[in-house]
């Protein structure tokens, strides 16, 4: 089966922003950002759309998914860096899985803590609530992700190994 996207998957602070503009470079495709989009969509961070009443976290959960699911039915092959919170959705896991390559950017919650804390798009996180969402939602990344990266090792590599992988599925 030809898997005609690749979607970078990880909790904020992974990474996935810096490896998906370094793979579009590399690959010369299109990129959508879950985060970018919704904003421009929107007018609105994910933190402004989470902190609005007539929104909230789930109205921002359903735009996240729609722009993923969006960018997954276009027909031409491009990098999605996807929200975090999308592995939560079984529609968006299955998606994933039957038109991407999805790619897991793994850290330690003290690495993604350090990350985001420069995030003005989403709220600040404290370590535990860091260490709650890497307990929730690692067993959906690992069922979802073709590849699992280290996200503390050099861009470059991790691109490679993405290659890498593109290229073990084309060729099936």
């Amino acid at each position: 089966m030809t898997r005609p996207h690749i979607v970078v998957l990880g909790l904020m602070g992974a990474g996935k922003s810096t490896l998906a503009a370094a793979l579009c470079a590399r690959l010369k495709v299109p990129w959508s950002d879950s985060d970018r989009d919704i904003e421009t969509l929107t007018g609105r961070t994910g933190r402004e759309l989470a902190a609005d009443p007539t929104v909230g976290v789930d109205g921002l959960h359903q735009l996240e998914e729609a722009v993923l699911l969006g960018a997954l039915v276009a027909a031409g092959p491009s990098v999605v860096s996807a929200a975090g919170w999308v592995v939560e959705s079984g529609l968006c896991r299955s998606i994933m899985r039957h038109r991407a390559a999805v790619v897991w950017l793994h850290a330690p919650a003290s690495i993604l803590l350090e990350r985001s804390r420069t995030a003005s798009h989403r709220r600040p996180l404290s370590l535990p609530e860091v260490e709650q969402l890497i307990e929730r939602r690692e067993p959906l990344f690992r069922a979802t992700a073709h590849l699992v990266l280290n996200a503390t090792d050099p861009v470059d590599r991790l691109v490679e190994r993405v290659i890498e992988l593109r290229t073990d599925h084309s060729s099936r």
